[in-house]
Order: structure tokens, then C-alpha cells, then sequence
């Protein structure tokens, strides 16, 4: 892949990449036991600037490409799926906010979600409705003065939510979609811890309970009738460009982790990797790595050109990096054996975590669903 970056941007990697190898890879068996990231984590990357990565410099950001914030969720995917959680839904939040936010919004929101003094969290999905997003039950109400509105509803699945400090809660205003910022200390907001996920164990999610929540009405952000249609879009396409590149960092850390082992692992007169049905298992790795890489990048350079196809494209990145990051566990925790099978081989962690990839920010299905409609309609098209 370093043949498509730029220096600047292959000189970030390997900056990205010396803090996970440092910061993140030592600790994140020991995150994912105690089901808990230490604060003092996320202080890293707010110090580093990581938490605003994509927002411009006016707001305290980086002002990073999108290939900049790929390769940073790419880097973060190889030490910890948990951990990268923390920077898809920061970025979900303020990517939505800085497209659709007033400028009064985000003069007073973007600066601490950039610099990390503000963590967001994306309240979308709900309890009876997972990727069905046009049946939320979420409901906003206006108060007599209509300076104010009242929330009521649930969430679920919410990451980041137990250590969130605002949340980007969607739900309906007058039968119409709406969004609204509600910080965590508005009386009325419950936050439930969800514990013993299968995967992405430290990534805080939750549940969220919204009994006669009172926040300002200039909290709104864009107009009723456009939550899911323009701002949510916003949001779910940095969420999968994010999750697309952590993806592919975990195949590349069941890639690097199996070669090492085929290579040092003796066995009779010769190591694991001269046994020909663990090269095949490797070969297929390394091509899926390959080719997410190409795919991954081709998305990211639509986005920074701000191309048609950039929706398509990431999509299409999402779905196959997730896919190839669960052969590649599986296969890395087979090239293990037994010992693949312990909790405290990298590998196991990433078995778990990567099944988590094929559900949050659209699962396999509806990935396959749009794709597949995408690719018909061309197909009839104009000319055709």
C-alpha cells in the first residue's frame, strides 16, 4: 500500500503505527478482560490530536484526508478493535456536526470534540430496530414555549456510551426524523452498561434511556424531515470508512502474527510454514490484505475528492474488509492451533472481535442488499 500514499501520509502512518505498537498492543488483552479502557488512553490520542483528525484546523482538528484518517483507523485496528471504536463514533459525530451543523453549533461543539475534552457518541440504533432506521420510536416533543424539547425513547448498541459526555440522538419531531446533541448530565438520561459482548468488549456501549429528557431546541441539528436522510449519512459514511480500515488492520494483524508463528513454530524436522496447507491459509491472507488495502484507499480517495462513487466505494471497502478480517481470524486461530484458542493469543482476541465487523455500521446483509441493487441498476441504465 505505501506505493499509493504520499510521503506525508506514509510518514503519519508509521507515526500511527509506533503509538499503537507502544500504547495500544501491550495493553489491549488486559482491556478486553476488564471489559474497560483507561481514560488515560484516550487522553493519548486527544494529546495527539487524533480525536480530530478529520476536523478542519479552525475547530482545533488536523484537517487530515480522509486516506490520513484511514490509515490512523488502520493503524488502531491492528493494537485494538475496542480502542479504534472510540475514534469511529468521535468522528461520526463531528463529521455530521461540522456538514450540518449551524455555525453557532459549531463553535461551541467542534473545538472540545476535536481537542478530546468532549467524547460523542452516534444514538441511533434502538432496541427494536437495529438496521432499520425508519423505525425508530424515539420521540421528540416540543415544550408549550417551544424553546425547549422533551425526549423520550430508548437506544441500544450505543459504543462509547458509558464514557460519552454527548450524544448525537436521532429520533422524531412531529411524525418527521429529527437529530439532536443531548449532553450526558441532562436530568432524565439513563446510560446502562452493556457487558460480556462476544467482541469489542472495552468499547463502553450501552443502553440509553430518555424519560422527559429536556434539552434546548437550538440543540437540532439540521431540519426535522433530514435526520436520516442528510445527517445520519454524514455520520455512517465516516463510521464505515473508519470501521472498513480498522478492519483491515486486524487482517493485517492476523497476517503478521500467523507468518511469524508458521516461521519460529518447529515441528519434526521443519517449521509450520513449510506445511502446505498453512501457506494456502496464509496466500489467502495475504491477497485478502492485498486487495482490502486497494479497496480501502480507492474509497478514501473518492472521499477526499468528493466523488459520487465515494458512497459506493466504501461500502464496497466495508464489506469486503469485514468478510476477509473473519476468514483471516479464523484461519490465524487454525495456524495456532490449541494454542490460538487461549485468551491470551492476540488471535483469539481478533476471532472475537472481528464477527463485530460484519454488524456494526450496516451488517453483511444490508451491505449486500444496497450493493447488489447498485450493481443491477447499472446495469439497466441509460445506453443499456
Amino acid at each position: 500500500m505505501r506505493r499509493l500514499l504520499t510521503d506525508s501520509q506514509a510518514s503519519r502512518h508509521e507515526e500511527f503505527k509506533s503509538f499503537v505498537k507502544l500504547n495500544v498492543e501491550p495493553f489491549a488483552e488486559q482491556w478486553d478482560r476488564e471489559q474497560e479502557i483507561p481514560r488515560s488512553v484516550i487522553s493519548s490520542l486527544a494529546q495527539r490530536g487524533y480525536l480530530g483528525c478529520s476536523l478542519p484546523a479552525d475547530y482545533g482538528g488536523q484537517g487530515s484526508d480522509a486516506v490520513t484518517f484511514g490509515l490512523l483507523n488502520e493503524a488502531l485496528g491492528r493494537g485494538s478493535s475496542a480502542l479504534t471504536g472510540v475514534l469511529t463514533v468521535q468522528s461520526m459525530v463531528s463529521m455530521a456536526l461540522l456538514k450540518w451543523g449551524t455555525a453557532e453549533q459549531k463553535r461551541s461543539w467542534l473545538p472540545p470534540l476535536a481537542t478530546g475534552k468532549m467524547i460523542g457518541a452516534f444514538g441511533l440504533t434502538e432496541p427494536g430496530a437495529g438496521s432499520d432506521l425508519q423505525s425508530l420510536t424515539t420521540e421528540f416533543t416540543r415544550t408549550s414555549g417551544g424553546e425547549s424539547l422533551l425526549l423520550n425513547g430508548h437506544k441500544k448498541w450505543i459504543s462509547c456510551a458509558q464514557f460519552a459526555d454527548l450524544f448525537l440522538v436521532f429520533g422524531r419531531l412531529e411524525r418527521r426524523p429529527a437529530a439532536c446533541l443531548v449532553p450526558r448530565n441532562a436530568p432524565g438520561l439513563g446510560v446502562e452498561p452493556i457487558c460480556d459482548l462476544m467482541g469489542f468488549r472495552a468499547a463502553g456501549l450501552a443502553q440509553l434511556h430518555f424519560e422527559d429528557v429536556e434539552v434546548p431546541s437550538e440543540n437540532l441539528i439540521g431540519k426535522p424531515g433530514f435526520a436520516l436522510s442528510h445527517v445520519a449519512p454524514v455520520g455512517l459514511q465516516y463510521g464505515r470508512i473508519s470501521t472498513a480500515w480498522s478492519a483491515l488492520g486486524l487482517l493485517r494483524g492476523c497476517f503478521e502474527e500467523s507468518i511469524a508463528y508458521a516461521a519460529a513454530r518447529r515441528i519434526g524436522g521443519g517449521t509450520v510454514g513449510d506445511l502446505g496447507m498453512i501457506r494456502s491459509l496464509i496466500a489467502r491472507m495475504g491477497t485478502d490484505l492485498e486487495a482490502g488495502s486497494l479497496l480501502c484507499h480507492n474509497a478514501c480517495r473518492a472521499e477526499d475528492d468528493h466523488l459520487p462513487e465515494a458512497f459506493e466505494r466504501t461500502l464496497t471497502a466495508k464489506y469486503f474488509t469485514s468478510k476477509a478480517a473473519v476468514r483471516a481470524a479464523s484461519d490465524a486461530v487454525q495456524i495456532r492451533g490449541a494454542a490460538g484458542c487461549h485468551g491470551s493469543s492476540p488471535v483469539s482476541r481478533y476471532y472475537r472481535d472481528a464477527k463485530i465487523m460484519e454488524i456494526i455500521e450496516g451488517t453483511t446483509q444490508v451491505h449486500e442488499d444496497i450493493l447488489g441493487k447498485m450493481f443491477v441498476a447499472r446495469a439497466g441504465g441509460p445506453g443499456k
